[in-house]
């Protein structure tokens, strides 16, 4: 359906819209009729609405389907984290000593903000870090019993609903059986409040709020009110994986929960893995051991669960096959540890989970930009159609990045801003864990393949799930003749060990662009002809663009959906198509070469630029003997407003001030100005963050820039 739609919708950006473009469009369409006798552009619609109706037949079918076998809806069945208690082996917890004083430091501290009886602390950090356990050390910690006169814990996890979470604190204060809880269930919000007004005022009281997931204040209105009757010197200690739920609960103190290093996680694996094992088997196993403590990169709960899949298995060879063995393809992980992140990813909506799941793609344990990720989410589609405002977008991709960091799925860098009020760059850090989460949610929708011997076809992992490839070409190597399955690809990077590598010639790209027509990210290093074949034009749903050392084919402008053109180290390339001109939903547009000397009829020229008034990345080289002010002054740079970033390797020998005088440049901001666009310099750190985004994304594969 998705492609159904956008092929329409590019049919409909195909039109022309003024007569001058009208005139040329009909012409090459009169001379295509008289070459071919055929009707494309209608056959095109036909064919388009031919699909559109197989897509509705389907879908009546799949309704009939539901009459006829009485499927009805059904909600979606959560996983459940098991209730977590108060009870805890303190001698299993490695590695919290110093946060854990810090904490009742703060429990412990007599003072409390003018007017207030009762403080928060905040525990937040991943799934799986050893929150709650934290908080269980400190609940029986002796110094915390003695201080406080009352103690409740009441795990919360998902639910919302005040009520419930008045009843299992209700249940926890007056130690009511399973009968006299029950009998609790009739009982409307404000008898509840009023049982905990009586059994909490007056005494100092410390509550524990087990992973609290609510970001509305208004689900604990009730009981924030509530818990103010206490004497003064009372503390809620509230563990959540969302740092948002720290803030909306009016923490003092909010404590984020780091990983453990290497040792400490053998430390609580060997415990479970090697108890009962005689002293020749440990010193066997210890060194495998080891390396099997890197993987649970700092989170315990990684390292109790591989400690109990370890332990009832009694050879090198087993411990060495679990060594080897990806997180994400094993079960015991998905059983005991994908749980809790499952949890956090059914809270995320709807749109940043597509974000999220994008992360899949990247190579583990990598530093990424936040402006590269925004720019590949745009150009797949992840954040809407926003037709002439792409700041919309890139706002919306910022909220769905600082969603995720909210849920501690990401790690992000502060924010720099540079020119431009909505230009924000930042890196930003994944934990391996949580990219395994993404691998396994995606299960082959990403795939990564290496050549390293002259087959003459390839055939992927798993048939008819992969959209997003890389295919990296081993040195001596090319790509293969035919590659299965790449029909319904929507992102490929194809590229060598060696810069200079040829990875794919004429006639395998010409048949990998025939087939795979749903592509929307191409980005190909090295190929190994000239000039990209004529049937890129065929690729009409493509938004990015990316080539290294390749000239560009006339048939570019068909491409009227591309939003990212990079063609950055083209030797080849010794000038751009005039077409390009058309394709006016260009936002990123990196070693443009401008023809500035006069308006020819074949190359890009200066006064081509008006068309492309969506412009937010633009980098380009000048040819010509001089500049052509009548053509330079149609621009009227300082008019784009959307350019925040403009490299320039201007014209050899010519005056700076007077170019930028002719192209009315004087108000763009400029990164860089220089006669010799090899080795341009960078001027300034904001041309580092953007030309890592856009240039090199092509590299987000974890390609070799």
């Amino acid at each position: 359906m998705e492609d159904a739609l956008d092929e329409w919708r590019t049919v409909l950006l195909n039109r022309p819209t003024d007569g001058a473009e009208n005139a040329s469009f009909l012409k090459r369409k009169v001379c295509l009729f008289l070459r071919c006798f055929s009707f494309p552009r209608v056959y095109r619609y036909h064919g388009i609405a031919r699909n559109i109706k197989e897509i509705n037949e389907r879908l009546d079918e799949i309704a009939k389907d539901r009459v006829r076998y009485q499927l009805t809806d059904m909600p979606r069945g959560l996983p459940k984290r098991k209730e977590s208690t108060s009870f805890i082996d303190g001698s299993n917890i490695v590695g919290r000593d110093e946060v854990k004083k810090e904490i009742i430091g703060h429990l412990l501290c007599g003072t409390s903000k003018e007017g207030e009886s009762c403080q928060t602390i905040s525990i937040v950090g991943l799934g799986g870090i050893g929150k709650t356990a934290l908080a269980q050390l400190i609940y029986n910690d002796e110094e915390v019993k003695q201080h406080f006169t009352t103690r409740i814990w009441a795990y919360v996890s998902d639910i919302s609903d005040e009520s419930k979470v008045a009843k299992t604190i209700i249940a926890e204060l007056e130690g009511l059986d399973k009968l006299a809880a029950l009998q609790m269930e009739s009982l409307p919000l404000n008898a509840l409040l009023e049982r905990i007004c009586k059994s909490i005022e007056g005494k100092k009281y410390l509550l524990v709020l087990d992973d609290v997931w609510t970001e509305n204040y208004e689900d604990f209105g009730g009981l924030n009110v509530t818990f103010k009757r206490g004497a003064v010197g009372s503390r809620i200690l509230v563990t959540t994986r969302k740092d948002i739920v720290s803030r909306v609960m009016g923490s003092s103190h909010t404590i984020h929960l780091e990983t453990l290093g290497q040792d400490l996680c053998w430390s609580i694996l060997k415990k479970i893995a090697l108890r009962e094992r005689d002293q020749k088997t440990c010193e066997d196993l210890t060194p495998v051991g080891l390396r099997i403590a890197e993987k649970c990169k700092g989170l315990p709960l990684v390292a109790k669960t591989l400690g109990g899949h370890l332990q009832f298995k009694t050879t090198r060879k087993e411990w060495e096959d679990v060594l080897n063995s990806e997180l994400w393809r094993m079960d015991v992980v998905h059983e005991d540890v994908f749980v809790p992140l499952l949890l956090s990813y059914y809270d995320l909506p709807s749109p940043v989970k597509q974000c999220f799941k994008y992360f899949a793609s990247f190579i583990k344990d990598g530093v990424h930009f936040t402006y590269q990720l925004i720019a590949r989410w745009k150009t797949l589609g992840y954040l809407g159609i926003n037709d002439g405002d792409a700041t919309l977008q890139e706002l919306k991709g910022l909220e769905y990045l600082k969603c995720l960091e909210a849920r501690s799925f990401l790690q992000i860098g502060d924010f720099k801003p540079v020119h431009g009020q909505y230009a924000q760059y930042a890196s930003c850090k994944m934990h391996d864990l949580v990219h395994d989460f993404a691998l396994f949610l995606t299960k082959g929708e990403f795939q990564k393949m290496e050549v390293s011997k002259d087959d003459k076809s390839m055939k992927m992992n798993s048939e008819r799930t992969c959209r997003h490839l890389a295919v990296k070409i081993a040195r001596g190597h090319c790509f293969p003749e035919s590659i299965s399955d790449v029909e319904k690809l929507r992102s490929l990077d194809v590229y060598g060990y060696n810069s200079r590598d040829t990875v794919i010639n004429d006639g395998d790209l010409c048949n990998l662009l025939n087939e795979a027509q749903r592509l929307r990210v191409l980005s190909i290093r090295n190929y190994g002809s000239a000039t990209i074949p004529e049937e890129i034009g065929n690729l009409l749903h493509l938004r990015s663009l990316c080539l290294q050392y390749e000239r560009l084919p006339d048939q570019v402008e068909n491409l009227v959906n591309l939003t990212v053109l990079c063609t950055p180290l083209c030797s080849s390339l010794t000038y751009y198509p005039k077409g390009v001109r058309r394709l006016t939903r260009l936002t990123q547009l990196v070693g443009l070469i401008v023809r500035v000397d006069c308006n020819d009829p074949q190359e890009f020229s200066i006064g081509d630029l008006v068309n492309l008034k969506q412009l937010a990345v633009l980098s380009m080289k000048m040819v010509g003997n001089t500049i052509n002010v009548e053509e330079s002054k149609k621009v009227k740079l300082q008019n784009l407003q959307e350019v925040r970033i403009l490299v320039t390797e201007a014209i050899a020998g010519a005056d700076e001030d007077t170019i930028l005088e002719s192209l009315n440049m004087s108000s763009v901001p400029r990164c860089c100005f220089d006669t010799d666009f090899t080795n341009t310099t960078v001027a300034s750190e904001q041309l580092d963050h953007t030309v890592m985004g856009c240039v090199f994304q092509m590299c987000s594969f974890g390609g070799d820039p």
